[in-house]
């Protein structure tokens, strides 16, 4: 994966710039940046009002208050703080799997969401994860860590079965602060997604979901007889495959997807599923906004 511009072309980083990551609630930031804190501070947006207590600024009274009521009232304005973005993406051995490979277009897509957030100020962190937690890159806040992150992202080979809600759980005991979450993967997991995606919840994360599929996955042409090898566990089966089997089997895949978008509708994530051959300039610029993601 390139590190360097030729990663996106200078006009494509324009309009990322002009996005940003959206959160639907405010969360509790550590230093002052451009989202909306749950913290009471001193910026020009009125929030709320508080009886004055000895040794408060006299320039916070609102003397037309005063004037009425006879008593000190101090106002209270909207703290603006940077939103932490944590992306996890899947680097499990079926992430290697298609043209392109899913993983270099789950690379790039982190790549594209990360870059959004650091121009905006915002503090992103990335997590790689297969049967554990493989690597933690810190959350930053700036451009100076752009290549950084990119760099990151380059070491993002695919290693090990899916260990999806171990390793989700653990990233969510492990974070400081919650914020906003991206999770990347292809979500082809035999213990299914649900209680990684609730540690994430428990902890207060607010939840993108992004399914990468390569679409021979969605919509394969293979027939007659063959042997099929799962990538991760080796395990072996002989199929024959005709069109009443590609018939069930495009059945079952949609079947699947939709119980995975109907899980995080209901509890209140987003969802976008991408096939690797998807434009990714409409994916970023066009399906992650209509769907709430980037604004």
């Amino acid at each position: 994966m390139p590190t360097d511009q030729t990663l996106f072309d200078s006009e494509f980083l324009k309009k990322l710039e002009m996005l940003s990551i959206a959160a639907k609630k405010a969360f509790r930031g550590t230093i002052k940046g451009e989202k909306r804190s749950t913290k009471r501070g001193t910026s020009v947006e009125f929030a709320d009002f508080r009886a004055y207590s000895p040794g408060d600024d006299f320039r916070r009274v609102d003397w037309n208050v005063y004037g009425r009521l006879e008593k000190l009232f101090l106002k209270l304005f909207m703290e603006e703080e940077d939103l932490e973005i944590q992306i996890l993406v899947d680097c499990s051995t079926s992430m290697s799997f298609g043209e392109p490979k899913k993983i270099d277009f789950a690379r790039r897509l982190a790549a594209a969401l990360g870059y959004i957030g650091l121009t905006n100020l915002d503090r992103v962190g990335m997590a790689l994860f297969s049967d554990r937690l493989r690597s933690i890159f810190p959350a930053v806040r700036g451009r100076p860590y752009i290549f950084q992150m990119f760099d990151f992202l380059s070491n993002a080979d695919c290693d090990g079965q899916t260990n999806f809600n171990a390793c989700l759980r653990d990233f969510a005991q492990r974070a400081p602060r919650a914020g906003v979450a991206v999770v990347l993967s292809d979500f082809l997991v035999k213990d299914g997604y649900a209680s990684g995606l609730r540690g994430l919840l428990s902890r207060g994360f607010e939840i993108n979901v992004i399914q990468v599929l390569d679409r021979s996955e969605v919509e394969p042409n293979l027939v007659g007889d063959l042997k099929l090898v799962d990538a991760e566990t080796g395990d072996t089966k002989e199929v024959t495959i005709s069109a009443g089997t590609l018939r069930a089997y495009r059945a079952a895949v949609e079947s699947y997807c939709a119980q995975l978008r109907q899980h995080c509708l209901t509890y209140g994530m987003n969802y976008i599923r991408a096939t690797t051959d998807t434009p990714f300039e409409d994916l970023v610029l066009k399906s992650l906004r209509a769907a709430g993601v980037v604004t």
